[in-house]
């Protein structure tokens, strides 16, 4: 069974109507007043998005994705994800390379992923998520939150095992009140872990958040991370010659070079401050430091493949030693009042990025043919690097943002920024030129929320903005070259409907437009076109009964390219990676009305088909995973403890993961994963 259809302006702007026009607006307004008359004329029936401090924050033992989920486009609770999106992919795009992060809802300019021993959450925020949140982006935000030790002290451990070769263990450590408004938390862990390709590596990170909270609305955090990455193999990554797929070679068999080691130090910390400078008028503001150093870092590319395995050339890309560093944080002004007896917000920011990168001076080493089906180790060459190249960027962003109501029943958002954007490229060869850049544009956004009755919302909301493209992939010949940022556009609209307390559903209709990077013919990595992504997007969650949780949703777009290249026919008409039909489902239940010690979990993840290469004439089949979980909860002497079995891809399911250049590699196989936590 497959689902086709055809997106265009035109059919985005029916979608568009037909949302608008199915909801009875007249005929609702009597009974919307009626619904709503006993409350406070300051509350309106219309849920703002929470700040970053008003999310659960949860220890170990009780952390649960599934169910601590407010709709299915994404979210991440300490190692569990679950959702249509992550942080590294919101509605066909990147919101990370973007430049798209917050941190406790303040702007921050992400270099490596935070640790999950140290953040709490992850939440993808597109759509009506984004109501009352300060400077959303045209692609979505990913917002993350740090674990604080409140006010217990605890010490939660864990030991986990994963099939072929994969243990760890970790910890978590809570010291609340150690002095007056003090509070401590630490979290570090180890893992060896070995890929579906039997790759192996060794992780390590630990870090520290320490509180401060020495009145009422005041809040001062201070964190710091530091990790590390031994012996990472470089995966191999299969390029087709034509247009078949490769044939399904055999799994856990590494067919990389055991020298080809990628690896890094990674350091990150900040400085939050949040406090009242008067009644209605509140400071927030942030300053991070991300920072990775690349030790060594290598690529397998395998091109030329044919179906029937064979590799018409194998390339080891060898990169000398390099770094990328970012300063950036946000100072924030907030102050509250009332506008014809309606609660208001106004927001004025100072948010700013120095971001310093070394690239280039990478050695291509070429092996020869082969066979996916032969494992050719080659003996370790002599590395001759050349000298790296350096890219900054500075950014600066001066913006003000207003959130309220008009009435009891229409919320509001506006926002400006002006931008001052700089990105100089230093290139170590003479002959090469400098290149300097900028651009000083608006990015703004507005959008609207009409609550037609108690039960039901409609939002609206459009949004102009300018973010950092992709970074050359490794195939390119000008690979790791990071071109000048770009300006994104996006409209939506949404409809939310309540049915009871216990159902939220949603339903939008978005429309995204940005320029398109890709590898052209001559595998030089630069701008062809323009891509636009139109679509649907459902979510539906349900807690029925006491330990319940459904979790549900759907995308269905529309990706399309135009421009130059498409015209030339050089590349086709759908951007490499992209699916047009995304699907999840999610089930959690705690028996015995979320009492018992054993709650079950699965989840079923279905992805369209995708291109792999710029012409579109290889097309990679749709496939479907499920994963099968459960946790059984227990006490041992003092300790609280958690065992957490779970089954990924139990199906065994064959498939392949597409990367942005065309990269194939096969997805997980079936594995099972043993973790036990104790908290004491």
């Amino acid at each position: 069974m497959s689902i086709t259809y055809r997106t265009t302006r035109l059919c985005w702007l029916r979608c568009a109507s037909v949302l608008a026009l199915s909801l009875p607006a007249p005929a609702f307004a009597e009974d919307t007043v009626e619904a709503t008359q006993d409350q406070p004329e300051e509350d309106y029936p219309i849920a703002a998005a929470p700040t970053a401090d008003e999310e659960e924050t949860t220890q170990t033992v009780a952390e649960n994705a599934i169910a601590q989920s407010n709709d299915a486009f994404g979210r991440q609770v300490g190692s569990e994800r679950t959702g249509l999106y992550s942080s590294r992919e919101v509605r066909g795009f990147n919101p990370v390379d973007a430049g798209n992060v917050r941190l406790e809802a303040l702007y921050y300019d992400q270099v490596n992923g935070l640790s999950p021993r140290i953040n709490s959450s992850s939440t993808i925020r597109v759509g009506i998520a984004t109501l009352g949140y300060a400077f959303p982006a045209p692609t979505g935000l990913v917002d993350y939150g740090l674990r604080k030790a409140a006010f217990d002290r605890s010490l939660t451990v864990d030991v986990s095992r994963r099939e072929r070769g994969h243990e760890g263990f970790g910890y978590d450590l809570r010291l609340g009140g150690i002095a007056p408004g003090v509070g401590l938390f630490s979290g570090g862990y180890y893992r060896a872990s070995q890929s579906d390709d039997s790759s192996r590596a060794h992780r390590a990170n630990a870090g520290f958040v320490l509180s401060y909270d020495p009145k009422a609305e005041t809040e001062v955090l201070t964190f710091a991370s530091v990790g590390g990455v031994r012996d990472d193999e470089a995966r191999s990554m299969i390029f087709m010659a034509g247009d078949a797929l490769p044939p399904e070679i055999e799994r856990f068999r590494f067919l990389g070079q055991g020298w080809a080691d990628n690896e890094s130090n990674t350091l990150d910390g900040g400085l939050i401050v949040r406090a009242p400078l008067s009644p209605d008028l509140r400071l927030e503001s942030g300053a991070f430091f991300s920072g990775k150093r690349d030790l060594s870092r290598f690529s397998d590319l395998m091109t030329g493949v044919t179906a029937d395995g064979a590799i018409a050339e194998r390339a080891i890309i060898a990169s000398p030693s390099s770094f990328d560093r970012s300063l950036s944080g946000e100072l924030r002004l907030v102050q509250k009042f009332a506008l014809l007896g309606h609660a208001q917000q106004l927001s004025a920011s100072l948010r700013g990025r120095d971001r310093l990168r070394t690239f280039g001076g990478s050695q291509r080493i070429s092996l020869g043919a082969g066979s996916l089906f032969v494992h050719d180790q080659r003996p370790e060459p002599q590395f001759a690097f050349g000298d790296t190249n350096r890219d900054k960027v500075r950014q600066f962003f001066t913006g003000i943002a207003w959130s309220g109501a008009l009435t009891r029943f229409l919320r509001f958002d506006l926002g400006a920024s002006a931008i001052d954007y700089t990105k100089t490229v230093d290139y170590a060869a003479a002959d090469t030129p400098d290149v300097a850049t900028g651009a000083k544009p608006i990015a703004w956004n507005g959008s609207l929320a009409l609550a037609l009755t108690k039960r039901l919302t409609l939002f609206g909301a459009l949004a102009r903005g300018m973010e950092e493209a992709d970074v050359a992939p490794d195939l390119a010949v000008n690979r790791a070259e990071a071109p000048a940022a770009i300006n994104t556009r996006q409209e939506e609209l949404v409809v939310r409907y309540d049915p009871d307390d216990a159902v939220t559903l949603l339903l939008g209709a978005f429309r995204i437009s940005k320029p398109y990077y890709n590898l052209d013919t001559a595998l030089r990595y630069r701008l062809l076109g323009t891509v636009v992504n139109e679509g649907l997007e459902f979510s539906a969650i349900a807690r029925p009964v006491s330990g319940m949780t459904l979790l549900g949703g759907a995308v269905l777009s529309e990706p399309a390219l135009s421009g130059e290249a498409v015209d030339e026919g050089l590349i086709g008409t759908r951007p490499v990676g992209q699916p047009k039909v995304r699907m999840t489902g999610n089930f959690d239940w705690r028996l015995d009305q979320g009492t018992s010690p054993f709650s079950f979990d699965f989840t079923l993840d279905h992805k369209g088909s995708r291109p792999v290469n710029a012409l579109g004439t290889l097309m990679v089949g749709a496939e479907t995973t499920l994963d099968l979980g459960m946790r059984y909860r227990f006490n041992l002497g003092d300790a609280d403890m958690v065992l957490r079995v779970r089954g990924e891809n139990v199906l065994n399911a064959y498939g392949w993961n597409v990367s942005s250049s065309g990269a194939l590699t096969y997805i997980s196989a079936r594995t099972v994963q043993f973790q036990l936590y104790a908290e004491f």
